[in-house]
């Protein structure tokens, strides 16, 4: 809306000045008046419509913004990482990164992997093997119980917890991760460190294909 209103005010301007210079005092005042006013009606429908479009999924369409790799690409790096087959993919946004997080059954030992490709860059960042709530590894590392993780996470991100996850890194950490649909209306990713208690991260999820159950 503002270089609609510098190029409108650009022709005010450039009328009264260039094609008006030998209109006399009044014409131009008036003239000026009336683009004047043409201007600010335009301005008014802009905002009309502006208001239209609040009810479209704008997070998708910034999604846009970005030039990212094709979905095969980083499904491919992501079979090469972890043989098997994708069961979900998410799309989400990780500071100013947009990843492509999927969720893959493996072949060799049949659990789930969440492994996460830069959809820019199109390489694999991050690779997670989900756990159940009996994981002896988790439960002797963990020095929080998802109980606590859950309460910090919806005081500071206050909302209903659709999906809840306990997963270990091939780095060696452990988290949990939660999927919050928030009070203001969109979901947060948001991984609590298991041993620390503190929060790693609270990522924007656009969408997602292949829901687990909530």
């Amino acid at each position: 809306m503002g270089i609609r209103k510098r190029v409108y005010l650009k022709i005010i301007n450039l009328l009264t000045s260039k094609f008006l210079f030998n209109c006399n005092f009044v014409i131009r005042n008036y003239i000026k008046i009336m683009l004047t006013l043409f201007l600010l009606l335009n301005l008014f429908q802009f905002s009309l419509l502006a208001n239209d479009h609040v009810s479209d999924t704008r997070d998708l369409d910034d999604i846009k913004l970005y030039d990212i790799v094709k979905i095969e690409h980083c499904l491919d790096q992501a079979y090469d990482t972890v043989p098997g087959h994708a069961r979900k993919l998410e799309f989400k946004i990780e500071g100013d990164d947009p990843i492509y997080e999927f969720d893959i059954e493996s072949s060799n030992d049949g659990n789930i992997y969440n492994v996460e490709c830069n959809a820019e860059e199109g390489f694999i960042i991050e690779v997670e093997k989900e756990v159940g709530t009996d994981n002896k590894t988790f439960k002797e590392a963990a020095k929080i119980s998802i109980d606590q993780a859950r309460s910090k996470v919806l005081k500071i991100h206050p909302g209903k917890i659709v999906n809840e996850e306990r997963e270990i890194g091939m780095d060696g950490t452990f988290t949990y991760e939660f999927d919050v649909q928030t009070k203001a209306g969109y979901e947060l990713k948001i991984d609590v460190d298991a041993v620390t208690g503190n929060i790693e991260e609270a990522n924007f999820e656009l969408y997602e294909i292949g829901m687990e159950k909530e």
